[in-house]
C-alpha cells in the first residue's frame, strides 16, 4: 500500500488562469490525477468553482473518488461572471449542496472557510459547517488564508482541524501562526510554495531547478503537514515527488535563494 504523501495537488492545475502554462487537455488532467493517487498524493485542493467541476469530472471518469481527499473553498459561480475567478462568499445554507453537485460527490473531505475579521459572520459559518458535518456532507473543517488574529476569533468549541495560508521562502510571514496553530492541535497546509509559477525564471535560468529548491525548502519545515502544488503536466508529478525525496536544501542551494532575496529586497 502506498503511503500518503506530504504533497497535495492544487486545483489551479485544472484552470487556465494563475499559471504560466496552458491548461492541460482533459486526458492529461486525468493522467495527472491518476499519477497523484498512484503515488499517495491524495489531498486535492479546489479553490474556485471551476476547479471543483473539473476535479469532480475527472474523479468520476476515473472512478477513484474514494481515494481522494478533496478540499473545497467558498468561491462560487456568480451570475454574469461565470468565466471569471471571483472573490470568496461567506457560506450560506445552500452552498454545500452546490459544492457537492459540482464535485459529483456525497461529501467534502475538508471544507475550507476563507478567513475574515467579522466575528459574528465567522461564527455563523462555523455553525453551518458543523451542521453539515453532522449530516455527513463534510468530514473535516479548515480555516484558509489565516493570520494570527483569525485564530483569536475562534470560539472555544470551534470545529476547525486544518489551517491554510501562503508560505514559501520569500514569504515566511505565516511561520508564527503556523507554529501556534500546531500547538493548538491543527494540521497545517502551506500554499503557493513557488510564489507563482511565472516567478521561477526570476530565481534561476532553469525553472525546474528553482521549483525543486523552493519545494524542498517548504517541505523540510517541521511545522508543515502538507504543501499544495499545482501540476499542469503529468511529468511534474514525478518531478515533485523526486524533489521531496531529495530532502532539505544543502548549503549551496540555500545560499542561492538567500542571494536572490538580497538582490530583490
Amino acid at each position: 500500500m502506498v503511503s500518503r504523501s506530504k504533497l497535495g495537488l492544487g486545483g489551479h492545475s485544472f484552470i487556465e488562469p494563475l499559471g504560466n502554462d496552458p491548461k492541460a487537455p482533459f486526458d492529461e488532467q486525468c493522467d495527472i490525477v491518476t499519477s497523484c493517487l498512484d503515488h499517495g498524493i491524495c489531498l486535492m485542493d479546489t479553490t474556485y468553482y471551476q476547479e471543483r467541476i473539473a476535479l469532480g469530472t475527472i474523479l468520476n471518469k476515473l472512478q477513484r473518488r474514494e481515494e481522494a481527499r478533496i478540499m473545497a473553498w467558498n468561491f462560487f459561480k456568480e451570475r454574469g461572471k461565470e468565466a471569471e475567478l471571483v472573490g470568496f462568499t461567506p457560506y450560506q445554507s445552500h452552498h454545500v449542496d452546490i459544492m457537492l453537485s459540482e464535485l459529483q460527490s456525497e461529501y467534502v473531505d475538508v471544507l475550507v472557510i476563507h478567513s475574515h475579521n467579522d466575528k459574528k459572520k465567522l461564527r455563523q459559518e462555523l455553525e453551518l459547517a458543523s451542521q453539515w458535518r453532522l449530516e455527513g456532507k463534510v468530514k473535516e473543517i479548515a480555516l484558509g488564508m489565516v493570520r494570527r488574529e483569525h485564530l483569536e476569533l475562534l470560539p472555544d468549541n470551534h470545529p476547525i482541524s486544518y489551517i491554510l495560508a501562503p508560505y514559501n521562502f520569500f514569504n515566511q510571514s505565516s511561520a508564527v501562526v503556523f507554529a501556534e496553530a500546531r500547538e493548538m492541535g491543527f494540521k497545517v497546509c502551506a500554499l503557493s510554495p513557488f510564489v507563482r509559477g511565472w516567478k521561477l525564471r526570476e530565481i534561476a535560468d532553469d525553472p525546474a531547478y528553482a521549483a525543486d529548491i523552493l519545494l524542498r525548502w517548504v517541505a523540510a519545515q517541521d511545522v508543515i503537514d502538507h504543501v499544495i502544488v499545482s501540476m499542469r503536466r503529468r511529468e511534474w508529478v514525478q518531478a515533485n515527488l523526486e524533489s521531496m525525496a531529495r530532502g532539505p536544501l544543502n548549503s549551496k542551494e540555500l545560499l542561492k535563494l538567500n542571494k536572490f532575496r538580497e538582490v530583490n529586497l
